[in-house]
């Protein structure tokens, strides 16, 4: 299988922006293999390209706007993002210009998957998730364990 990176997006001061964050904390309450790193990556931007070396596979979690109802939580590829407009919250511009950097300097690439929820709003200065993001957590550590049982 390799190696596993767990990488978290998200901005606590910022509502429900801060569902990667709030997930990230959540794993990191776990016991995980030694093949399995999780990462904080906040706001990093093309700063997370880092978390995704020396890993053969990655789950990027973060939140997601216009997937679907708030709360529901989603599995998608790389793929499911393109030819969509700025569907991830925050962080600049976000995880399909991460991956679209990725393919430029990588080569393998990481097998990828994209953890996330549709979230009620990003509330800039605002920390705290609303009851349906919060809610989100637990399944989303579900998923995220189930992935890795597979």
């Amino acid at each position: 299988m390799g190696t596993l990176h767990i990488v978290c997006f998200g901005n606590e001061l910022h509502g429900d922006d801060g569902f990667g964050i709030r997930v990230y904390a959540q794993l990191c309450r776990s016991t995980w293999t030694k093949d399995v790193e999780v990462f904080n990556a906040g706001i990093a931007g093309l700063n997370a390209l880092r978390f995704l070396e020396d890993c053969s596979q990655a789950i990027l979690v973060d939140a997601l706007a216009n997937f679907g109802n708030v709360g529901e939580v989603f599995l998608l590829r790389p793929e499911d993002l393109a030819d969509r407009p700025e569907q991830l919250t925050g962080h600049g511009l976000g995880i399909p210009y991460l991956l679209e950097a990725l393919k430029v300097i990588r080569e393998p690439q990481p097998d990828i998957l994209i953890v996330g929820v549709e979230i009620a709003a990003v509330n800039p200065f605002s920390p705290g998730l609303s009851d349906e993001t919060e809610h989100a957590i637990p399944k989303t550590v579900q998923l995220i364990r189930g992935l890795l049982s597979e």
